[in-house]
């Protein structure tokens, strides 16, 4: 009886270790996509993250010419970055609208504004608005890898607003960049 149940038992241990085999093996493929998967998103995540700060720089370049040298015009900023493969050449390209002058009031709590009236007086309360578009691109693509919109409202006080500031409030193309 003995003989006959280990006939019947013979190779039930090759099948187990087939058996767990295949699931170590789907286990294994598995962590592998999950690993690659983790991997895109990490290379997408950094991808734009690039291109925000990219956006973001442009921000502040056009308001350091605002404020430094009362540059209100569009402008457009391109950013090769250092160290990539040739033929790939990734570039961020930034177009920054014109800062436009949306809100000119007095300043009331500015004490430089003590002389005079209340009309005439030389500083005032502006609130100044803006935007740029970073696009990340590789090589001579026109589809971008990357896109980021970023949108800004500055105030500043005091300040006296130069005639350059409102050359671009009657353009519509300008006013049209700058959304909120």
């Amino acid at each position: 009886m003995r003989k006959a149940r280990a006939r019947r038992e013979a190779g039930s241990a090759y099948i187990l270790v087939l058996l767990a085999l295949v699931v170590l093996t789907i286990l294994g493929l598995s962590l592998s996509f999950m690993t690659q998967t983790e991997m895109q998103i990490g290379a997408n995540e950094r991808v734009t993250t690039r291109v925000f700060y990219a956006a973001d720089s442009a921000v502040n370049a056009a308001l350091a010419n605002v404020l430094v040298q009362r540059v209100y015009d569009p402008t457009t900023y391109t950013y090769k970055e250092p160290g990539t493969v040739p033929g790939l050449d990734f570039k961020s390209t930034v177009e920054v609208s014109a800062v436009i002058p949306l809100l000119d009031s007095p300043c009331n709590l500015c004490e430089i504004n003590n002389a005079g009236t209340y009309m005439e007086k030389p500083t005032r309360k502006v609130n100044h608005g803006f935007s740029a578009v970073a696009t990340r691109k590789s090589g001579t693509s026109t589809t971008p890898l990357a896109q980021e919109s970023l949108s800004v409202m500055i105030e500043v006080e005091p300040w006296s607003v130069s005639n350059d500031a409102y050359k671009w409030i009657n353009d519509p193309t300008q006013m049209a960049k700058i959304k909120f």
